[in-house]
């Protein structure tokens, strides 16, 4: 069966001297992964350019159940990430989305409404010209809602320790080390809160920025089977010192 279906590239890897091998979240059939043959040809009808993390395309592919790599027919832009692609900032933040994306989504069943939260996010992404430092933060925090790890904010005075096994706060420091204490703790509940009343491009200082973003890295990796460390992390905190 031949199917056409827009998708998110998250990953994707040279293969054999002309091919490449394209992990993409589709909107119709969740994550797949995708063999573009000949695409690194030169004159290829398919350019791989196409393929740049969190590029949006409509992909049409052959699909059988049962079948592991899908052979790509054809694909096209379906939003032009331009001002991801030309700004450094964005870039390394593209990098770092896509990876983390590439280890927390593991479903081939659809999900609309997740993939509807992706596409959303990489076209503001792509069109603002705030400060996007807070944007991976953002994502995170999201995508951490969507699968059912939403941090609990009940932060209070008497309340000031989240327990990261147990994912919200508590009155006393956990018997693990997978805890985090104030003013961190307080900075958390306070981003969750911005979260909520929709705020995209979060505003926080780089210091608490990079801890609240590598705790909540650990965060996945104590609910998420082999979500292992990511290598963007760093890159990402060099570049947006801002």
């Amino acid at each position: 069966m031949i199917l056409s279906t827009k998708g998110i590239v998250l990953h994707c890897m040279d293969y054999s001297e002309t091919s490449i091998i394209a992990k993409i979240y589709t909107e119709q059939l969740g994550l797949q992964s995708y063999i573009a043959k000949g695409i690194r040809k030169k004159g290829a009808r398919i350019k791989k350019n196409l393929f740049a993390p969190l590029s949006i395309l409509q992909v049409v592919a052959n699909h059988k159940e049962g079948e592991g790599l899908r052979i790509i027919r054809d694909a096209s832009c379906a939003y032009h990430i331009n001002g991801i692609a030309s700004n450094i900032n964005k870039t390394a933040v593209s990098f770092f989305v896509s990876e983390m994306l590439s280890r927390a989504i593991t479903s081939q069943m659809a999900d609309s409404s997740l993939f509807d939260l992706l596409e959303n996010a990489i076209v503001l992404l792509d069109g603002t010209e705030e400060s996007v430092a807070g944007f991976p933060l953002y994502i995170t925090l999201s995508l951490a809602q969507h699968l059912g790890l939403n941090p609990r904010n009940n932060y209070s005075l008497n309340m000031p320790y989240f327990d990261m096994m147990e994912g919200s706060f508590c009155n006393y420091v956990p018997e693990h080390p997978y805890y985090i204490t104030p003013p961190l703790s307080v900075s958390l509940s306070e981003t969750l809160r911005e979260l909520d009343s929709g705020i995209v491009f979060l505003k926080t200082g780089y210091n608490i920025r990079t801890e609240l973003l590598s705790m909540l890295l650990t965060y996945f990796r104590l609910h998420l089977t082999g979500f292992g460390e990511l290598k963007s992390l760093q890159v990402l905190t060099d570049v947006l010192r801002d």
